[in-house]
């Protein structure tokens, strides 16, 4: 599968949610949020969703707990970057 380079963004909600975008560097805008219950979902789906390392993951959970919104440079599969994207109708 081709990889798709881009930037992840998360932010923490005050209920403890946790939602993520995914903006490829040659998208169109429609972007759609994914939502972790909590911390510990999010940091799994940094690894299993995103292709973080674990290492990587833990180190963006940290940042996200302490500034309530982190940013990553990362590059996902064709098949994940359709998960962060508006269905057309």
């Amino acid at each position: 599968m081709p990889e798709i380079t881009g930037k992840l963004l998360a932010d923490l909600h005050p209920n403890g949610t946790v939602r993520m975008v995914f903006i490829a560097h040659t998208g169109t805008g429609n972007e759609a949020p994914l939502t972790a219950k909590n911390l510990d979902a999010a940091e799994n789906d940094f690894v299993k969703t995103c292709g973080l390392t674990p290492e990587r993951a833990s180190a963006l959970r940290t940042e996200l707990d302490r500034n309530k919104v982190v940013s990553a440079e990362t590059s996902v599969d064709a098949s994940v970057a359709v998960m962060f994207r508006y269905a057309r109708p």
